[in-house]
């Protein structure tokens, strides 16, 4: 491993960006736009997210990494970039 350069600085401080990443409810409402997730409840510290005609029954942190992918994933075969064009091994 390389050891870290000691003459090499940020130009900032990283807590000095400007962008705050989106809330739960930012991605979840984007997923709705795009017509995503048809439904989703809250019940019992758990999201059920319906999309694609099957519920998920996640946690919180799930739900993020869920409409996450879902955002990703719908972006990526719309933009047609190499994650959607790459020759999968099954």
């Amino acid at each position: 491993m390389f050891a870290p350069a000691a003459n090499i600085r940020p130009i900032r401080a990283i807590s000095d960006t400007m962008y705050s990443h989106p809330s739960l409810d930012e991605l979840i409402q984007l997923c709705r736009d795009y017509g995503l997730i048809r439904e989703i409840m809250s019940h019992e510290g758990l999201f059920h997210i319906a999309c694609k005609d099957e519920v998920f029954a996640v946690s919180p942190s799930e739900a993020e990494t869920l409409v996450r992918g879902l955002l990703i994933g719908y972006f990526a075969f719309h933009t047609r970039d190499d994650l959607s064009l790459a020759n999968w091994i099954e």
